[in-house]
């Protein structure tokens, strides 16, 4: 599958995904408003919202607007990674959450699991720290936004694949951790109880991403973020 024709999934996924979301996190509310299960629900409704928004900035003048939103759904995929353990740490920290006191995910327990699961490094906090970068006004941030505003307000040509593919890769990429974040139900988590009877378009998806995203990630590294 072509990085094009996952692009074309995407709108009936995320559709699928979000309905799921909202009848779950209905059920969820109604038993408590303040659970465990509620929390996480909020979380993923908020990272799909998210991605609506990252999906209107694919375009080359808007790239950088894109950067700002990225992270923003990084933190809430993030936190909903932490709110899914099943200890009564967690469920503390949700209730400081609901309360307005807590928002930050704890990466260094998310990397841990998630990396003896996948058995590869998934490195959360560096993303988050590169993304920190770009949603800010740093050095490297305002140069992207410089050469890109130049760009348009001259008028110069560029090509949207070679300008872009690594964008679109990322919010593929973006979905499918969605995707395993709120509907896998990994052991010491709790389980959300997705039916993913209702969302046949999702698999195919995360196997789409996966061949035609991850090379593109894995050859190209990301450039626009400042080493180290």
């Amino acid at each position: 599958m072509t990085l094009d024709e996952v692009l074309l999934l995407d709108p009936a996924v995320v559709q699928e995904l979000t309905t799921e979301f909202v009848r779950r996190a209905d059920e969820c509310m109604t038993a408590d408003r303040e659970s465990q299960l509620t929390a996480c629900f909020m979380l993923a409704l908020r990272a799909s919202s998210l991605l609506c928004g990252m999906a209107l900035l694919l375009r080359p003048n808007t790239r950088d607007s894109w950067d700002v939103l990225a992270r923003s759904f990084m933190e809430s995929r993030d936190l909903l990674v932490n709110f899914r353990f099943d200890d009564d740490d967690t469920r503390q920290k949700i209730l400081r959450w609901f309360h307005g006191k807590e928002w930050k995910a704890d990466h260094k327990r998310c990397e841990a699991f998630l990396n003896r699961i996948s058995g590869g490094e998934v490195e959360l906090a560096r993303r988050w720290g590169m993304f920190s970068s770009l949603a800010h006004p740093t050095f490297t941030a305002c140069r992207n936004s410089t050469a890109m505003t130049v760009s348009w307000v001259t008028h110069r040509r560029e090509d949207f694949a070679a300008v872009m593919e690594r964008k679109v890769a990322d919010y593929l990429t973006s979905i499918s951790t969605l995707i395993i974040a709120a509907t896998f139900d990994l052991p010491g988590w709790v389980a959300l109880g997705c039916d993913l009877g209702r969302t046949p378009n999702v698999e195919p998806f995360r196997e789409g991403v996966k061949q035609a995203a991850g090379p593109i990630l894995d050859r190209n590294g990301d450039p626009t973020v400042p080493q180290g």
